[in-house]
């Protein structure tokens, strides 16, 4: 086709000349662009318009399935896309070109939305969808936005003319972000590393032409596969392009996550001991044998196998409630576990959280102290202080690791289980916040990628070897619980395995989270690394726990939950609103908040249920 590369080159030949000698707005008019461009694509190409397109094509399951998984990654990577261009807008420029960007982004939406349904449905499925996408798109034609010979492909038609549609769209904005890779080193106030990330993604963008344009060429005008294609040669050419573009079952990955196996799980009985019914279910899981072989392949003497185990304890704030931390006990009965199976050093290690923000004496090392996490069986890291630079394989906004982390012979994630408004339950996957770049990074509207696409980048280039989930006492349940609970739960149960995602989706589970995808981190985990619920077997209790409700166990409760994420973002002060009744005394204020902040901070206490406990 041609003509939207085409117009765009006349585009580009225009501010060449406009901007001659001004490079940053040349760079601002570009960016723009780029954030409604990838906003309408990552709109168009979602995965339910695709797979409803391709389940109503005479294709094999095999066929099917491979290009819906190629075509959803090329979804996934304009998303990151997205986010990460709206992050360096919103870093750009003042609040003016703030509201310019979420103009483009909403204007890209509609757009996406628009074309997604008329080249996807037909009129007699969708009537009053076609109606309205029908008349947004003869506005923006009449208005210019849309050109006559653009238009023509916005129609439904043979999924051939969708892919070749976008062959030339792809091939746009590819040249659009080549531009502003040029651009970069003029423009100073450009968030680090931008003309790296810019030419990443220009690769991104070659890399979806050439998938949609294999997809075109196997199709015929009837949406079937041409005679010399089969499933086996389309994956075989799209693996060529990127290994991520195939389904697991095609890749030759070597990540644990994602391939299920065993995940066992303990129900402790109310008459047994903490730590010696820990103890018992380490040596009942596959840990030991796992630490065995790692000593074997990395031709390791006894006792020098380094391990890094990530915890979590940032988030507390009081002694009265434990209810946000990996229980000290059980760190230090696994730590022992180690070192019989031969590991030398053993570093525990958390990231700080925006909490250092608003109270003084907030580093690792200060807080690990006041909860006494501490223990001559292992060191204690601040993962936070230790960040090396890093080029991950997939993704944008995430770019430094911490050392232990990425140096560890064996790495574990042990997290505690808590509720959490978005994910529905917070577990070991959520748990490796802190191990990258600053959580807080990804929280608000500057930010250049959501949450778990920072997460899935550390757990696509460093995965957890092995996944333990502490749900033996103060669990919190409730809107908020991965903050506190002033009355959480004791469901005595312990939950490990190889396969982190595995543990999470049967942990979350026994939370009754019947549908992962549900979670944002479990649906984008099943997304970069495969769904392993086929290929997982429990060891042990699959009842549900008794009295947990999850944030959605009622209307309110729900309706909370559903606005939690947007409110946060955009309404907290940057997180200043929801802070949790501090210890002041070890943790005094950075500054003192004027009287309507602290009246807001005990209300949403109240509200959301995250006050301290009553202390016995």
């Amino acid at each position: 086709m041609g003509v939207v590369f085409d117009e765009f080159q006349l585009q580009l030949a225009v501010w060449e000349k406009k901007y001659t000698g001004r490079p940053r707005e040349h760079m601002v008019q570009l960016c723009l662009l780029a954030l409604e461009r990838e906003e309408i694509v990552s709109v168009a190409y979602r995965e339910e318009h695709i797979a409803a397109r391709l389940a109503k094509m005479p294709l094999d399951d095999g066929v099917r399935r491979t290009i819906q998984h190629a075509l959803m990654w090329a979804w996934k990577d304009e998303e990151m896309h997205a986010i990460y261009i709206r992050g360096a807008i919103f870093r750009l420029g003042n609040r003016a070109l703030r509201l310019r960007a979420f103009s483009k982004q909403l204007a890209g939406a509609v757009g996406g939305w628009s074309s997604a349904v008329v080249q996807h449905l037909r009129w007699r499925d969708a009537p009053f969808s076609r109606a309205l996408a029908s008349g947004l798109t003869t506005f923006g034609s009449l208005t210019g936005q849309v050109p006559e010979d653009v238009k023509k492909f916005l129609n439904y038609g043979p999924f051939r003319n969708f892919c070749l549609f976008n062959i030339d769209a792809e091939r746009t904005a590819a040249a659009c972000w080549k531009r502003m890779a040029e651009l970069a080193d003029q423009v100073q106030d450009l968030p680090p590393h931008s003309g790296e990330n810019f030419c990443r993604v220009q690769q991104d963008e070659r890399n979806h032409e050439r998938i949609f344009s294999i997809v075109a060429e196997a199709l015929d005008e009837e949406d079937r596969l041409v005679s010399q294609e089969s499933a086996a040669t389309i994956a075989r050419k799209i693996s060529e392009v990127g290994e991520f573009f195939v389904p697991r079952s095609e890749r030759n990955a070597p990540n644990p996550l994602g391939k299920g196996g065993c995940v066992c799980v303990c129900k402790v009985p109310k008459d047994a001991e903490k730590r010696r019914a820990f103890r018992e279910f380490l040596e009942g899981t596959e840990l030991r044998n796992l630490l065995r072989r790692r000593i074997e392949e990395l031709d390791r003497t006894p006792g020098k196998l380094s391990v890094a185990v990530k915890v979590s304890f940032m988030l507390g704030y009081h002694h009265a409630d434990r209810s946000s931390m990996t229980d000290p006990e059980l760190l230090e009965e696994l730590a022992i576990f180690l070192r019989e199976c031969g590991c030398g050093d053993i570093a525990v290690g958390e990231g700080r959280n925006l909490y250092d923000k608003f109270y003084a004496n907030r580093s690792v090392a200060e807080v690990a102290a006041y909860f006494k996490i501490t223990s001559p069986h292992y060191r204690v890291v601040d993962f936070t202080d230790e960040q090396q630079p890093h080029i991950y394989a997939r993704g944008f906004g995430h770019s430094t690791v911490a050392k232990t982390w990425r140096e560890a012979d064996f790495r574990i994630t042990f997290g505690k289980m808590r509720s959490h408004p978005v994910e529905i339950a917070y577990l070991s996957l959520g748990n490796m916040e802190g191990v990258g770049t600053r959580c807080d990074e990804f929280l608000f509207p500057e930010r250049q990628a959501h949450r778990e696409t920072a997460i899935m980048m550390l757990l696509s280039d460093f995965p957890p070897d092995f996944a333990l989930v502490d749900a033996f006492e103060n669990a919190a349940d409730g809107i908020v619980g991965m903050l506190g609970s002033h009355r959480p739960l004791h469901p005595r149960r312990f939950y490990a395995g190889a396969d982190a995602l595995a543990v999470d989706i049967v942990a979350g589970a026994q939370t009754r989270l019947a549908q992962p995808a549900k979670s944002n981190f479990l649906r984008a985990a099943m997304h970069w690394f495969g769904d392993p619920s086929q290929r997982t077997r429990i060891v042990g209790s699959t009842e549900p726990i008794r009295g947990w409700r999850s944030p959605y166990h009622n209307e309110i409760s729900s309706l909370l939950s559903l606005v939690a994420y947007p409110v946060y973002q955009f309404g907290s002060g940057r997180g200043s609103l929801f802070l949790p009744d501090m210890d002041e005394k070890v943790f005094p204020p950075v500054y003192r908040a004027n009287l309507a902040t602290r009246c807001c901070r005990s209300g949403l206490r109240w509200l959301l249920g995250f006050r301290r406990p009553k202390s016995k």
